[in-house]
Order: structure tokens, then sequence, then C-alpha cells
């Protein structure tokens, strides 16, 4: 298990506008895998537990969401976009998409747009 990068916390904390409660999950949240699809990618989460804090369910329906903005990313030449899995209350995965466009995950510079 590793720690979220840039690019993940910088789209929950986006997505923690609409929806508040993501903050409280985010200390707790950890990277179990990517999954590199080729034209995609899954960040697949899992939480730590610690005895002391309980995290408050989110108050979302399962389902997915998202800003609705793409991410620019150096060497795609039409950027990404993703959408965040809540299911049972916890977050269980962004899915990164490309607009057709191979991609082998590799995230160096990006800006939302």
């Amino acid at each position: 298990m590793e720690e979220l990068n840039e690019l993940e916390k910088a789209i929950l904390s986006k997505l923690s506008v609409k929806y508040p409660a993501i903050q409280e999950h985010m200390p707790f949240l950890r990277v179990l895998n990517r999954e590199i699809t080729g034209v995609g990618m899954y960040v697949n989460f899992c939480y730590v537990k610690d005895p002391q804090v309980s995290i408050p369910c989110l108050e979302i329906s399962d389902g997915c969401i998202s800003t609705n903005e793409n991410i620019e990313i150096q060497g795609l030449k039409y950027g990404i976009g993703y959408e965040v899995d809540v299911s049972d209350g916890k977050i269980k995965f962004i899915e990164f998409i490309t607009y057709g466009e191979e991609w082998d995950g590799v995230i160096k510079d990006y800006r939302f747009i």
C-alpha cells in the first residue's frame, strides 16, 4: 500500500467542495494498486484503520462522482477524464480514461481544464 499521489489527492479535494465528508476519508485512504488498461487506469483504494477514529460513512449514493473536468496530461493530445466510485459509503477507486489514446499511466505535468 502506498500514499495517494498529488493528482489523486487533488481530485478528491476538488470533489470535497461538493461532498465535504471526503476530506475526513482522505487521511485513511491508501492505494491498493494501480491497474493500467492501455487507454486508462484504475486506482484502487483501501482504508487504513485507526482504532481511535471512526470514519463517517459518506452520504453519497452508490455510483460514480466527478467534477466533469478534463485533465491535461503531458504526452496526451486530448487529456484524460475521471470518475470516482463510491460504494457502501466508501471511496473504492478512481477510473481515469483517455479519449482513444494509448497511455502508460505516467502522470508528469497536469492541469484541470
